[in-house]
């Protein structure tokens, strides 16, 4: 009786414990499932999402395509613009007078002999610098100094440059003078010593060694004399 009575508790106590196990499980089980349930709930909102996603991908790249396509056109419209600007300038390049091309120097050079592989930016870039220095050279006067062969001799002569209109010029020793005008291939010189006296005192006035006065200088283009103020000649 009594190893019947230890096995019934035994049986009993078993009984209670797989009870109380398959109660747990149970629990366990319920929670996964109110997972599961929440897992498959946020996966349907992200399917969802994502199409919405895809809706709005495919109408940016459709716009995206759009300006694309505007930005080519728009690009090969202002390379072939860049090209005519650049053969329109290159044949007045030559005219340029040396203290202007100093100043953009390295723009002319490439405008002269373009690269293809040269990006847009950079050519619109050196029409700018070039058109700008024109502008400003046009609009003020210059005085220079180069060394040229005059009589058979080398000899450092100073340069008064009124704009790309005309120039005058006289050596050191007031012997050798005269006034060019731009031509077709280059600045064009004319040798006239009678005007030397007032070169010098036009060139004087404008470096700043002379007080203000009115010069008499001749135009070559319409020959008649200009007068002016200091910076004026």
């Amino acid at each position: 009786v009594q190893e019947k009575t230890r096995k019934w508790i035994e049986a009993r106590a078993l009984a209670s414990e797989e009870a109380a196990a398959w109660q747990m499980e149970k629990a366990t089980l319920s929670e996964l499932e109110s997972i599961r349930r929440k897992e498959i709930e946020q996966l349907a909102d992200f399917v969802e999402a994502g199409g919405r996603r895809v809706d709005e991908l495919a109408e940016k790249r459709s716009a995206f395509a759009d300006e694309e396509t505007d930005l080519r056109a728009w690009r090969a419209d202002l390379e072939r613009r860049l090209a005519t600007f650049e053969e329109e300038l290159r044949p007045f390049l030559p005219i340029l007078p040396p203290p202007l091309r100093q100043k953009v120097e390295e723009a002319i050079l490439r405008i002269e002999t373009p690269d293809p592989d040269q990006p847009l930016q950079n050519r619109a870039r050196d029409l700018l610098l070039v058109l700008q220095a024109f502008v400003e050279f046009q609009n003020a006067v210059t005085l220079d100094r180069e060394v040229r062969e005059i009589a058979g001799e080398r000899r450092e002569v100073e340069i008064l440059y009124l704009g790309m209109v005309q120039a005058w010029y006289v050596d050191a020793t007031g012997r050798h003078a005269g006034s060019g005008v731009p031509g077709g291939a280059g600045w064009v010189w004319r040798e006239d010593p009678s005007i030397a006296a007032r070169v010098r005192s036009a060139i004087e006035i404008q470096a700043r060694r002379a007080q203000p006065a009115f010069v008499e200088l001749p135009l070559t283009n319409d020959g008649a004399p200009a007068t002016g103020k200091e910076g004026e000649p």
